[in-house]
């Protein structure tokens, strides 16, 4: 039996691109990114370094306690008028939920609702080049936000579970 070699290409690409990474984290160096366009946030989401899908994330934002904004979004947001002007103080909470994942940062700066990129995820050791900077010992786990607007710099918001507390529950590495 002759297999057609235009069969083994086809086999072989479905199988590279059923491999391929469907997101990358932000690059380190290189180009920027797209300008999302004024007022507006552009949403990604990875565990590990495997783009994590979904056709709708749950975003729910809150300054001092109060629901500054929430809402369901396919692959970004536009700035709420009420997130342009907040004082400068690092006072919001925000909470995301996309394909069964669940990410909270807290005490995160109001220049995060500058138009541009946010890249949520959950990383392990060795970590993403963006998240080696980040004093963390031992972690087997860092939750981050990475802020990167498009015309200023940005900032990254973590959060680390330390081997010595991963089987407290509740604590510091459960939000629950």
């Amino acid at each position: 039996m002759q297999i057609n070699r235009s069969k083994i290409i086809l086999i072989f690409l479905i199988t590279l691109l059923s491999n391929a990474r469907a997101q990358q984290p932000p690059p380190v160096i290189g180009p920027p990114l797209p300008d999302p366009g004024p007022h507006r946030v552009e949403v990604r989401f990875a565990i590990g370094k495997t783009a994590v899908k979904c056709k709708k994330f749950g975003m729910v934002a809150r300054e001092d306690g109060q629901i500054l904004f929430s809402g369901s979004f396919k692959s970004g947001f536009d700035i709420p008028s009420q997130a342009e002007n907040l004082p400068r103080r690092d006072a919001l909470d925000l909470e995301f939920r996309c394909s069964g994942h669940r990410w909270r940062f807290s005490g995160v700066g109001e220049r995060a609702f500058l138009h541009g990129w946010w890249w949520v995820g959950t990383d392990y050791p060795p970590f993403n080049e963006h998240l080696r900077s980040i004093q963390v010992k031992d972690a087997i786990w860092l939750r981050y936000l990475i802020v990167d607007p498009a015309e200023e710099s940005g900032f990254i918001v973590w959060k680390a579970c330390p081997a010595q507390c991963k089987d407290q529950k509740p604590g510091l590495c459960y939000d629950d």
